[in-house]
């Protein structure tokens, strides 16, 4: 599945002015080398344009194949949007509500399994993700997954009336950079790094 999301998002990516895709994507671009230059999850990647081959020397291990087509189609998408500085859910995007369940189990769920029980960790280790705290729940962090795409990871501990949960929820402009399916990803792929760096 993720070769064929990636073949189509690779394309998408060749057809795009790089100039534009740097501009609306709070990238940058170099003319020179026919790059451009964006952060994702606190790292800075450099894709040739029109090829989309990826280098990331200050990263050691490979960028898994759906994170790859996550970064070319954030780029090929962008449209500029400014945050609108309002959260919303998975289930308030676009259609959302259909895969609002699975979203949750594997991307909200095992955040509480693992953070629950040493909330102040979450702070810890999303600051390596360039995440900072915010005033939400019991632990609150945003992390800045792109220049235009922060998520906010939100725990509450558990306490008499209550057990431990979370949530995950996005800017209400992310979907003018990424489609409703992407952020499933995105989300997941969040949660999966949270997690390594505990584990």
């Amino acid at each position: 599945m993720f070769s064929a999301a990636y073949r189509e998002a690779k394309d998408e990516f060749a057809r795009c002015c790089p100039e534009r895709m740097a501009r609306l994507s709070g990238a940058e671009y170099d003319p020179d080398k026919k790059e451009i230059r964006v952060v994702y999850l606190n790292r800075s990647y450099s894709l040739s344009h029109p090829e989309g081959r990826f280098t990331y020397p200050h990263d050691p291990a490979d960028l898994p194949l759906e994170e790859q087509s996550l970064i070319l189609q954030y780029l090929a998408q962008a449209t500029g949007e400014p945050l609108n500085n309002r959260w919303i859910s998975y289930a308030e995007l676009p259609n959302g509500m259909l895969h609002d369940r699975p979203f949750r189990i594997q991307a909200v769920e095992p955040l509480v399994r693992v953070f629950s029980g040493q909330p102040g960790r979450l702070l810890q280790v999303s600051r390596t993700l360039g995440g900072q705290e915010v005033g939400m729940g019991d632990i609150g962090v945003v992390i800045p997954v792109f220049p235009k795409i922060p998520v906010a990871v939100i725990l509450w501990v558990a306490d008499e009336e209550f057990p431990a949960r979370a949530n995950m929820i996005f800017d209400a402009s992310a979907p003018k950079y990424l489609s409703t399916a992407a952020l499933y990803i995105l989300g997941s792929v969040v949660t999966e790094r949270l997690k390594k760096m505990v584990m």
